[in-house]
């Protein structure tokens, strides 16, 4: 049995949210093979269990394997890419959603009317996890920018990759896993779609396919200004090696550099890092009132305290009227 797709479900510890998952893509209809290719990193909760019921209830369908040892997302992603036996890939993760069962299909039909290209992307809502609340097809704007603009936000790693579909001998002939794993790099979508779109062409589904939860427990938005820290610094790392590797206009690294700055004070005003605090604020060439507020509240907690207590307000007095209306 030949089979056209594989999607490529790497999974840690998401026992909440892996039965949605998994229930999307067995829906899925299509007039050609797939298959779902799971890798999980030696979870400490149910999730594997769960999914070995579901490969017992569709036999043929799945292809799992957890991990003797944990390897970090990028290496699950790697050793689960090369167990994948279809020609395109699509990338899912354990507790996002396929909420259209035509995605699949509309992926394939993508790759036969533009056989030349390498991937494509697509539309999603942002599921907001903890405040129960839906954004619509939160990446319109990326959608649709031109095919200029949409490089230069994954570039600037704006873009992400929730629903992509690519081709698998392009991966291999573009991504450098060795040098990525060599790094110690564990931000697996950034350096694979900067590889990819700066080798190949690709399209965009012009509509929301996709479900993507943002949630307090996942890898990359975890709460703690440690973990913030150390992916801002693992991006900026990556982010040099693309821009001396391909040439990136000194523009596009100014915008940058002064946005990863800006980030690493938002986060220390908001957990209180004076250290973080007082050496992005330096290293910021235009500030703004907003930068000076998120330096006050790294040095000051007061400033932090009263910042967040005002939000916390105007929350309150927001549901109250709407709950009026």
């Amino acid at each position: 049995m030949s089979i056209e797709l594989s999607v490529l479900l790497i999974t840690y510890n998401n026992e909440l949210h892996i039965r949605e998952t998994l229930d999307s893509l067995v829906q899925q209809s299509c007039d050609f093979n797939f298959e779902i290719a799971v890798g999980d990193d030696k979870s400490t909760d149910k999730t594997f269990e769960i999914i070995r019921a579901y490969a017992t209830e569709y036999p043929g369908l799945f292809n799992i394997q957890q991990n003797r040892s944990q390897l970090g997302i990028l290496g699950n992603l790697k050793t689960t890419l090369d167990r994948c036996n279809g020609r395109l890939i699509f990338n899912f993760d354990g507790d996002d959603i396929v909420k259209s069962k035509e995605a699949l299909q509309k992926f394939v039909d993508t790759f036969k009317q533009k056989p030349e290209i390498g991937f494509v992307d697509s539309g999603y809502d942002r599921l907001l996890n903890e405040e129960n609340k839906i954004i619509p097809f939160s990446n319109r704007s990326s959608i649709f920018a031109s095919k200029e603009t949409y490089k230069n936000l994954i570039k600037l790693g704006q873009v992400i990759p929730v629903g992509m579909c690519f081709k698998k001998d392009l991966i291999y002939q573009y991504v450098d896993f060795d040098y990525y794993m060599g790094q110690n790099i564990t931000i697996e979508d950034y350096p694979i779609l900067v590889d990819m779109v700066m080798h190949c062409d690709f399209e965009r589904i012009e509509e929301s396919l996709h479900i993507y939860r943002v949630h307090s427990s996942s890898y990359s938005h975890k709460k703690s200004f440690e973990r913030i820290y150390f992916l801002n610094n693992q991006m900026l790392k990556l982010f040099n090696h693309f821009h001396k590797k391909y040439h990136f206009s000194k523009s596009l690294v100014e915008t940058y550099v002064e946005t990863h700055h800006k980030s690493v004070l938002f986060n220390a005003g908001k957990y209180e890092n004076k250290n973080a605090g007082r050496e992005s604020f330096n290293s910021i060439k235009n500030k703004s009132i907003r930068d000076y507020i998120h330096y006050w509240a790294s040095q000051y907690p007061i400033v932090g305290r009263l910042i967040r207590l005002k939000k916390a307000f105007y929350s309150v007095l927001k549901k109250s009227l709407g709950s009026r209306m």
